[in-house]
């Protein structure tokens, strides 16, 4: 399962919410139908600053 507005993959299949984002879990690796990004989200991937962040969480999953 992955989330698509964070990226987070887990492997429990009955998990359904992303802990971190609160969005839904898809078995799919491309969306069907995407909703729009938030100004902040547009925001976070025009700075780069949403991939630091990524790499911040998965350092301190570690």
């Amino acid at each position: 399962m992955k989330c698509l507005d964070c990226d987070t993959e887990y492997s429990d299949p009955n998990q359904t919410i992303c802990e971190y984002c609160g969005s839904e879990l898809t078995k799919e690796k491309e969306p069907v139908t995407s909703r729009p990004a938030s100004k902040i989200d547009r925001f976070l991937a025009e700075t780069g600053l949403k991939e630091l962040y990524q790499k911040i969480k998965k350092s301190l999953k570690e």
